[in-house]
């Protein structure tokens, strides 16, 4: 009972601890909520109808495209530009694929694991056209090397054995394939229920055909709005208000945009540095010219960090950068090449030609690999392989003993001689390409194995070079970089306003740009590489009128600073924005007029003439094709209309197309030699009907899911 009167006691103030525990619970929970939403913000890359999609999953699919490409082009991908054009190509492909997929979802439409394996099994699929697929006898797709790999590699996994990166990688872009697959079965399957809303009729038809079949000959007067000076045309604000009311659908954007000036500042070599690069190279032309052998030679190219790096080994021309290439047959044996400056690579160069012979461009050859207790015991075993082989031994049979096959490998030039080729592969090229057909001869490589070799066939005799080469890009120093970011950053602390830079920046040297509508998805700021932080800048943080921090940016070459000038919402355009636009399409529209009337009333090609008009025939003009008019470098679909129209002889006009006034006179009536075929037709006519809807679809689906498209945070 003491205890109950004390909880009675205290009850107001044991209740407002329970509230204020229950308080810092439910708080906790919301604080731990608001963290996991904006750690999901964070990893949000985009949105597709109110589903969010992860940077992980993105990331996913970008790195599978990336993968395509290396295995299809067998290199790497480089440089900003290339890896933005396969993101840009992954984007596009996710949203496709989420759009079509929802629809399909809709209708029930779905693609079975039967029918991707029906279509891997007969290579039905582009994706499937790839080096790792490929028969290498026959150059087509085999089904068989897909099944060989994948239970190699099922084998491999299941064992623990370590995998190598190439059949990781292989297994990859497979199921990539797969999955990609999948996506484009079922986009097809989509297309073919549209295709069959999609129906054409015998007339429709007969209309396409007679609109592409029937020709027409004109001689054509025309008048183009260049007669005409725009100080002659007046153009009111009130035209450009009724004619912006006219055409209000047109001016509406669906992505916001910002309007931008920037500076950049592009930093390049001064006097001085092309002065030490001078230095430097005719320092490089006396070591070449004192050097006294290959090994010399080679030693200054990579002492003075050549571009291009040397190996003692014979190429083609094509394998040397094309300045050097150019000179090669000019300059002789032992020659060092005076140092130049090529100004489309943006570098200076010097060679010396250590060797020229003519050598085959391709050998076959085959090899047994030899190892020993020690270096002498595999010596000892690689010198009576030879001798046993010259001796009339069977080179297979001699093969089979040491478990190794006797297949022979063809070798091109083209394989090795854009590679940096260490010492024993160089040691290799240069063997076998010596060699004489049916020649046996021993080598011994730095890791210990001796390789026996035996040349079978040589073909193609080509001209080869040994050249070492010191060639290096025109660079500034970090004093240039350094007295330009001071001189920039100066500037941009005493003019620290859009108002001051507006003001200052052109008496400074510097040139203020206008950017307008840019947009989050670019992949950069006015083309520069390396201004994805401007560009977050710009989209997330920044303020009209506001001036950004300067950016050191481009490939290290270049000062930024960004001026967000103004920010365009979603929805239709302001008119201030396109005023200037819709004033010259006023004007066109005025001039064309003011022409037209002067061709009122013309009877001939002679009188249009006499007018100044501009008279030339135009033949094999069809409906189904605009006219192009040289005189006014436009495309003009009312006269092909009017052509189709007229019958031969007649006079007509005038015509007011896009880039003039015009009047002709129908020379002739042709027909092509097409034989009309009613099928075949109405399936044309119904496929273009389908190509228009689809694109309208995939454009109204990307409207209603609203895409939100943030990649500009994450790349």
């Amino acid at each position: 009972m003491a205890t109950l009167g004390k909880i009675r006691k205290h009850g107001v103030l044991l209740v407002a601890a329970i509230a204020i525990a229950l308080f810092l619970f439910v708080a906790g929970d919301l604080v731990k909520g608001g963290e996991s939403l904006f750690q999901k913000n964070q990893q949000t890359v985009a949105q597709i109808d109110g589903e969010d999609v992860s940077i992980q999953d993105f990331q996913k699919l970008f790195e599978e495209f990336q993968g395509y490409y290396e295995i299809i082009n067998g290199t790497s991908l480089s440089g900003e530009d290339e890896l933005n054009r396969v993101k840009d190509e992954a984007w596009q492909t996710y949203v496709q694929n989420a759009l079509i997929q929802k629809e399909c979802d809709a209708l029930g439409l779905t693609v079975t694991d039967a029918e991707v394996s029906e279509i891997i099994k007969n290579g039905q699929s582009q994706l499937l056209q790839v080096p790792i697929f490929m028969n290498q006898q026959t150059g087509r797709y085999d089904y068989s090397l897909v099944q060989s790999f994948l239970t190699e590699y099922k084998q491999l996994k299941e064992s623990g054995a370590q995998m190598q990166d190439v059949y990781e990688k292989a297994y990859k872009y497979y199921m990539f394939a797969q999955k990609q697959i999948r996506n484009q079965s079922l986009i097809q399957k989509y297309q073919i229920l549209l295709s069959k809303s999609l129906i054409s009729n015998p007339i429709e038809a007969k209309q396409n055909f007679e609109s592409r079949s029937n020709e027409t000959d004109v001689l054509l007067a025309s008048m183009p709005t260049s007669l005409i000076a725009d100080d002659k045309v007046t153009v009111t604000d009130d035209e450009i208000k009724a004619k912006f009311n006219e055409d209000k659908e047109q001016y509406k954007q669906i992505l916001e945009t910002r309007d931008i000036k920037y500076i950049d500042v592009a930093i390049t070599p001064n006097d001085a540095d092309k002065k030490a690069a001078e230095d430097e190279m005719a320092n490089a032309f006396d070591q070449l010219s004192a050097a006294e052998n290959n090994t010399e030679a080679g030693n200054i190219c990579r002492l003075l960090t050549s571009q291009v790096l040397y190996t003692d080994i014979l190429k083609k021309k094509e394998a040397f950068p094309q300045m050097i290439a150019n000179l090669l047959d000019s300059t002789s044996v032992g020659t060092v090449s005076a140092p130049k400056y090529d100004a489309m690579t943006n570098t200076y160069y010097t060679f010396k030609v250590l060797d020229k012979q003519t050598e085959a461009d391709s050998v076959l050859y085959r090899q047994i690999v030899v190892a020993g207790a020690d270096e002498a015991k595999a010596q000892a075993s690689a010198d009576s392989i030879v001798n046993a082989i010259k001796g009339g031994a069977s080179f297979a049979e001699v093969a089979k003993k040491y478990n190794q096959t006797s297949d022979s490998t063809w070798v091109s030039t083209v394989q090795y001689q854009s590679s940096h080729l260490d010492t024993d592969n160089a040691l290799f090229v240069t063997t076998i390409y010596g060699m004489q057909p049916n020649e046996i001869k021993s080598i011994k490589l730095s890791n210990g194995y001796n390789f026996v070799l035996q040349v079978l066939e040589k073909r193609n005799p080509v001209q080869k070079y040994n050249v070492a080469a010191v060639v290096k890009t025109l660079n500034f120093s970090d004093n240039t970089y350094n007295a330009a970011y001071n001189k920039f950053n100066s500037f941009l602390a005493e003019n620290n306003t859009a108002e001051k830079i507006e003001a200052n920046a052109e008496k400074e040297g510097y040139s203020l740009m206008p950017y307008p509508d840019l947009t989050s998805n670019r992949h950069n700021v006015a083309g520069i590489h390396g201004t994805r932080e401007a560009l977050k800048w710009i989209f997330d943080d920044a303020s009209e009128k506001e001036v950004s921090q300067l950016y050191e940016c481009g490939d290290n070459n270049h000062l930024l600073v960004v001026i967000l000038d103004k920010v365009n919402k979603k929805g239709y355009r302001p008119l201030d924005k396109e005023s200037a636009n819709i004033k010259t399409i006023l004007m066109n529209e005025k001039k064309v007029a003011q022409l037209a009337e002067q061709l009122n009333g013309v009877k001939s090609l002679a009188d249009a003439k006499a007018k100044g008009a501009i008279v030339d025939t135009i033949s094999h003009i069809s409906f189904a094709s605009p006219a192009f008019i040289s005189a006014t470098a436009t495309s003009e679909p009312l006269i092909s209309a009017a052509a189709a129209k007229a019958q031969k002889g007649a006079f007509v006009g005038p015509i007011k197309g896009n880039g003039g006034a015009y009047v002709m006179q129908i020379v002739d009536k042709t027909k092509t030699a097409d034989k009309f075929d009613a099928k075949q037709e109405e399936a044309q006519v119904s496929q273009n009907h389908l190509r228009v809807a689809l694109q309208t679809l995939i454009n109204v689906l990307y409207l209603q899911a609203d895409v939100t498209d943030n990649r500009y945070k994450f790349f």
